[in-house]
């Protein structure tokens, strides 16, 4: 028998989520938070404003789920259905503990999807409950602040990925690229045919302007996202459905594409959400990210041994080295932090909006090291984000995102 849950898997959810589950801060912190998460809470919620869906009450939504569970090889699963009412189209599928799993649908998600494109929604978050992906409950792990810039970058970055799986779930169930790409078009903009006519290679050109804009427009508040940007899950599914691997799932005849190619281009479009730095770059950034650190750490007058250790990680730890002698030897180490890195970031200021969020997260991540961010450390948040062409407010998203 095909193992489904492995041949459609995007192979770098899989090898990020081992390496994820591997470490044991963060295993310790997802374990932590499946723990503390009510079910019995959530469900309690859920009946009380919403519609529990059952074959009679509303059939086709039923048998929608039914055939998805039975193609995805999820029968052992408890799967409660609710509707709520929204006119935002979504939907959701949130696991409760054993083979428990509750799926949610907006009203307005099931008035403007149609038949194939609800399979595709359903299949999506089945996807989830296939890959086990509740296992990494993202921003349950976030909000516990404990993680370094770097496990969190790499957290989001496998969240991206696990969307990339759920969607060839979706495919698989609906078997109709066209279907998966007109669910995105909904979602996008709210119409499809035959008020838009779709055109992958028009739609497509959304990603390279993306690219091209990420180096000169400073509104940053999109570069810090769960999920890839929508043209670049179109193209995704596109090339999946290329794919060797999904003929042969689906008995069709004719793949132009062998899933390890499907892969690699759908890895070079999601590196315009997480540009990967060259050796020079890394290290340009590694001296940049020790004297904002610094700047940061020592604005509210001391130096906390756990912004000290998150300094150290970021940096590495030659750089931390260097960087301390140079502080231990000034009379006034904010002075010298706040000179030394505005000097070492004007090579970085042609990087990418991503790249200059990603390096502002970072130092974030420093100042919240210790637990508390105060006025002053805000201050200097705000002045390295206007430095680095990066909207101030940027700062307050990310500290709110992680509270």
């Amino acid at each position: 028998m095909v193992d489904i849950k492995e041949k459609i898997r995007f192979r770098s959810d899989r090898s990020i989520y081992d390496e994820l589950l591997a470490d044991k801060t963060i295993k310790t912190l997802a374990d932590k938070r499946l723990k503390e998460a009510s079910g019995d809470s959530y469900r309690r919620g859920l009946l009380g404003h919403s519609l529990r869906i059952t074959e009679k009450i509303a059939p086709d939504l039923y048998s929608h789920v039914a055939a998805a569970r039975d193609k995805l090889g999820l029968s052992d699963k408890k799967i409660e259905i609710y509707i709520y009412s929204s006119p935002e189209p979504n939907a959701s599928c949130a696991f409760l503990g054993g083979d428990d799993v509750i799926l949610t649908f907006s009203s307005g998600l099931l008035q403007s999807m149609d038949h194939d494109e609800l399979n595709f929604v359903v299949g999506h978050e089945l996807g989830h409950a296939l890959f086990e992906h509740y296992a990494l409950p993202t921003h349950g792990i976030l909000e516990a602040g404990n993680l370094d810039a770097g496990d969190a970058m790499k957290l989001m970055s496998w969240s991206r990925r696990a969307e990339i799986s759920a969607d060839r779930a979706g495919l698989f169930v609906c078997e109709s690229p066209k279907a998966a790409i007109s669910s995105f078009l909904k979602l996008s903009c709210g119409l499809s045919h035959p008020v838009i006519e779709f055109d992958l290679e028009e739609y497509s050109s959304q990603i390279q302007d993306l690219s091209e804009l990420s180096n000169s427009v400073e509104d940053t508040s999109h570069c810090y996202s769960s999920h890839p940007f929508n043209p670049i899950r179109v193209m995704a599914i596109d090339l999946y459905s290329k794919s060797d691997e999904y003929h042969e799932l689906t008995g069709k005849q004719n793949s132009s594409l062998s899933v390890d190619d499907a892969d690699e281009r759908i890895h070079s479009v999601l590196k315009y959400m997480e540009p990967v730095a060259d050796e020079e770059k890394q290290a340009i950034q590694s001296q940049a990210l020790f004297w904002g650190g610094a700047w940061v750490a020592f604005a509210d007058g001391h130096l906390a041994d756990s912004e000290a250790e998150n300094l150290r990680q970021q940096a590495g730890d030659e750089m931390y080295e260097q960087g301390m002698a140079q502080l231990n030897e000034t009379a006034n180490p904010l002075e010298l932090a706040r000179t030394q890195f505005n000097e070492a970031v004007r090579p970085l200021l042609s990087m990418g909006a991503s790249d200059r969020c990603s390096f502002i997260q970072k130092l974030v991540v420093v100042a919240r090291a210790d637990q508390n961010v105060d006025d002053s450390e805000l201050d200097a948040l705000a002045e390295m984000a206007k430095t680095m062409k990066v909207e101030p407010s940027f700062v307050q998203q990310i500290l709110m995102f992680l509270d």
